[in-house]
């Protein structure tokens, strides 16, 4: 059985030219053009995902199904190309009826008796010349359908993504695009986002929750020595590129088989039948004169340099591990509060290329990786959860030191947000934290009542204090 890629190869169809226009067409829609405009940080994103989705294109034309009728009419190509000049004058009446059914078979009778004073050999190149630009022309139909269809796909596709990118930009807003265009493969239901509303606007009514997560950010830079390094930094950038396809001066004369730029002297051949065929075998060829043109096109290309910074590299930042006390005295304010963080985290580690994960314990503990390949879904989940139940920390903090022991979650910075008022850990766990600090992770506390134990907060490196009380709140708001 014949593949399409096959078929295209074999009658020489450049499919490297269609994907190249596919690209182009689905980067200057209407709707990408206008997303790029509005959030210029996604650019890149996207440039990206249409590149990844352009080299994956000739791999699915490769499975398109090929017509049996289209396979049968290219073997008997193949056939009629083996026979010499003579035997297939001798079969050219029974070749036509072998195409009796084709698209081909009036314009092969046609050609037939226009060539039937012409020298066999003539004949014969000429007619499977123009037979293969017929079967040519019937993959590129096939080819240009699947593109068609490939294009409206993506573009439907881009179309989802972007709505999500658009509405987390405004809600989540990173200063940089991070993974945040990887999470929006995860599609949101219409109105889910009204989550995302409300507790960027809580942060935005409680600024101090909002400068705790900014230091526990920024903690793991804090503790780190303040090593000079060298870090690679990307410019976008416009330059004027010297291009063919832009026709501003002619700059001279080289071979081609651009029929636009055919120079008049070159149709001459096209006037003598025997002449004709010189004509389609340098067309073929490439070996056509053109006229060549030369012009300046702007381009949008990436340039990176290097920059020398002090302390610890944004590519080492270890991930988010927020352990969060879901007992009932935190529900109501302290709830708001532990999710508001959590909020704020989140746009920390999308703008800073961090993992975040979010441990929930009372008596059991449940995990939500927000930035894992269903990040949306997870913080949707855990933010539109309740809190209710005991406070047991000590099967959580073991949990934690399970995650920092693997390497992905290499210094890590753990956050426990609680009220601790709570049993005190015991002396193997406590032991265990010790030593883990020393592999380079650290363990940070945000405690959200004035009367939490001091000595259950003695193993933390960092400990914050955010009142949650009435009283706490009208102090902030006189503040």
């Amino acid at each position: 059985m014949v593949d399409l890629q096959t078929l295209s190869l074999l009658l020489s169809v450049n499919e490297t030219q269609m994907v190249q226009d596919l690209v182009s067409t689905v980067m200057s829609s209407p709707q990408v053009s206008q997303f790029m405009h509005e959030h210029p940080m996604f650019f890149k994103n996207i440039q990206e995902h249409v590149q990844q989705w352009s080299q994956s294109l000739p791999a699915q034309m490769k499975n398109i199904p090929v017509p049996d009728d289209l396979q049968q009419e290219y073997i008997l190509y193949l056939d009629a190309q083996g026979l010499s000049a003579e035997e297939f004058t001798q079969q050219s009446q029974h070749l036509l009826q072998q195409l009796q059914h084709s698209d081909f078979h009036t314009d092969a009778q046609n050609l037939l008796i226009s060539l039937s004073q012409a020298n066999p050999p003539n004949r014969k190149q000429l007619f499977m010349q123009k037979w293969r630009e017929h079967l040519a022309a019937r993959v590129l139909s096939l080819e240009i359908i699947f593109a068609e269809q490939e294009r409206e796909r993506m573009l439907q596709q881009l179309e989802l993504r972007m709505q999500v990118a658009g509405e987390l930009d405004e809600t989540l807003a990173p200063q940089h695009p991070g993974k945040l265009w990887d999470l929006t493969a995860t599609h949101l239901l219409q109105g889910n986002n009204s989550l995302f509303r409300h507790y960027a606007g809580f942060l935005a009514n409680n600024p101090e929750l909002k400068k705790i997560a900014d230091a526990l950010g920024r903690a793991a830079t804090q503790d780190s020595s303040a090593e000079e390094h060298l870090t690679r930094v990307k410019i976008p950038e416009w330059k004027n590129v010297q291009q063919e396809q832009v026709p501003d001066d002619l700059v001279g004369i080289h071979q081609s088989n651009e029929l636009n730029r055919l120079i008049s002297s070159e149709t001459v051949l096209l006037t003598e039948p025997e002449l004709e065929t010189v004509f389609y075998k340098q067309f073929a060829e490439r070996r056509l004169l053109n006229y060549q043109f030369m012009g300046q096109n702007r381009s949008l290309e990436t340039t990176e340099s290097e920059r020398r910074a002090f302390g610890e590299s944004e590519d080492t930042k270890g991930p988010f591990i927020v352990c969060i006390d879901t007992s009932g005295s935190m529900s109501g304010y302290p709830e708001d509060c532990a999710k508001g963080f959590c909020f704020a985290l989140l746009q920390i580690a999308l703008s800073e290329n961090r993992n975040c994960v979010i441990m929930l314990f009372s008596t059991d503990v449940v995990t939500y990786e927000l930035t894992g390949p269903e990040g949306l879904q997870e913080a949707l989940n855990f933010l539109g959860c309740s809190f209710k139940g005991g406070t047991d920390l000590e099967p959580c903090m073991q949990q934690v030191m399970h995650y920092m022991q693997q390497a992905r979650f290499s210094n890590a910075d753990a956050v426990v947000l609680s009220d601790f008022i709570a049993q005190r850990l015991s002396p193997e766990t406590e032991q265990q934290a010790q030593r883990i600090k020393q592999q380079g992770n650290r363990f940070n506390a945000v405690s959200l009542s004035r009367h939490g134990k001091p000595a259950l907060m003695k193993i933390f490196d960092n400990v914050w204090k955010f009142d949650t009380s009435l009283s706490g709140r009208v102090l902030r708001k006189v503040r």
